[in-house]
């Protein structure tokens, strides 16, 4: 590649169209790289560093919309400049891509010189970004290491000062020997070092108290097997209605995660608790008789029905992390047990929902017109809040900072 050659990927279903873009970007002197629908678009954004995207809208499964959000509400992706070009000829489309982030739009048919025009407008203005980023990044550099070398100084002075002070307190005792009788100055340093040893022991065994209360597990939230069971069941079940999706957009399902200190597992007997590690005093006795005599618990059909419904909400969850996963990322799972819940998170690396748009992302819009394309999760996660809260629990979703989006799914322990 020469000095001012930049990667442009070329996004296009319709090979004639896909060639004739790449013609155009190489006859600028840049390396065109061709996908054929959003999927390979997107591998190829994580496979290479891209300069400018030239995206169609019109495409099957993944169109240009879901993925022009993938690359404006992903962290590492959202400063490379995208040109929409498409066949759709009005001002909507056109005002929802400048609105999703796009750096401009262009309908078909066009003239080439045009195009020209603005792959190098958005390449200049990019690199000046660039250079910008960079100059920003090596000033935050160069004030971290002055942060560094003002901290080592302050350091320095205040060991110097300490030793001061402890040269000033020798300086100090030395007089005392002098003033006073040798015999009462060495009965006192006598008692100092006797004393000291009996203090630190205090101390010591408070901290040891201390530990011993943090360490005991609260009864309120030691799960019963049959309730490990039923998450257990009913992430499987989830997972694997998922997982067909989530192939089809090569994101990775994590494992079935741990409940607190307690492990969801397939081998789990309906007839007894787990509570290895936790002695007698750790649990209260007014309740420890009744959690370690369980009844054998079968389910019945409202409780499987009940099993259906948050398994059925659970998938429709997960598929909509899978849509806003970077490709190839990993789906993970979290399950923290509360005293009347149990809350499973799920966890998305990629896309993060934009802040006027995140009080929003569980309601159906009045006007389906006015959604923005791309970033609108569908019904779906509607359906699953309204299921989850009549039977008493409740969902939520936002931003894990830069890195994605988490959902936490609160369960009725009493409905498992």
């Amino acid at each position: 590649m020469t000095k001012n050659s930049a990667n442009v990927l070329v996004v296009d279903d319709i090979e004639v169209n896909r060639d004739a873009l790449c013609d155009i970007a190489t006859a600028l002197g840049h390396t065109s790289i061709p996908a054929e629908n959003g999927l390979i678009a997107l591998e190829k954004l994580k496979e290479q560093a891209i300069d400018l995207v030239l995206l169609d809208i019109m495409m099957p499964e993944i169109d240009g919309y879901e993925v022009l959000s993938h690359i404006k509400d992903d962290v590492t992706l959202q400063d490379i400049p995208v040109i929409m070009i498409t066949a759709i000829d009005g001002i909507d489309s056109a005002v929802n891509c400048i609105k999703m982030g796009a750096d401009d739009y262009l309908t078909k048919p066009f003239k080439s010189v045009l195009l020209r025009a603005k792959i190098g407008a958005c390449l200049e203005r990019k690199s000046w970004h660039d250079k910008e980023k960079n100059y920003l990044r090596q000033i935050e550099e160069s004030n971290q290491k002055l942060e560094e070398r003002v901290h080592e100084k302050t350091q320095e002075l205040t060991m110097s000062n300490k030793r001061l002070q402890m040269l000033e307190k020798a300086k100090g005792d030395a007089l005392k020997l002098i003033y006073y009788r040798c015999q009462n100055s060495l009965q006192g340093l006598f008692e100092k070092t006797v004393s000291s040893p009996l203090e630190e022991a205090t101390e010591l065994l408070d901290t040891v108290k201390q530990s011993f209360q943090l360490t005991k597990v609260d009864p309120k939230t030691v799960m019963y097997v049959f309730e490990l069971k039923s998450i257990y069941d009913i992430l499987i079940m989830a997972i694997g209605s998922a997982s067909a999706f989530a192939q089809s957009r090569h994101i990775h399902i994590g494992e079935i995660p741990d409940c607190g200190k307690q492990v969801l597992s397939q081998n789990m007997s309906n007839t007894m608790i787990d509570f290895e590690g936790i002695d007698e005093f750790d649990i209260d006795p007014s309740i420890s008789q009744s959690m370690l005599t369980l009844q054998i618990v079968g389910d019945d059909e409202q409780s499987r029905e009940q099993k259906d419904l948050f398994t059925n909400a659970l998938a429709e969850i997960i598929n909509t992390a899978v849509k806003f996963s970077r490709t190839e990322s990993t789906v993970t799972f979290s399950c923290e047990p509360l005293e009347k819940e149990i809350m499973l998170g799920i966890h998305a690396t990629g896309r993060t929902i934009a802040k006027d748009e995140l009080a929003q992302f569980f309601e159906i819009p009045l006007d389906p017109q006015k959604v923005t394309k791309g970033r609108y999760p569908g019904t779906g996660p509607s359906v699953v809040q309204n299921i989850i809260r009549l039977l008493g629990g409740s969902v939520r979703v936002k931003n894990r900072g830069t890195e994605g989006i988490s959902f936490a799914v609160k369960l009725r322990r009493d409905k498992l």
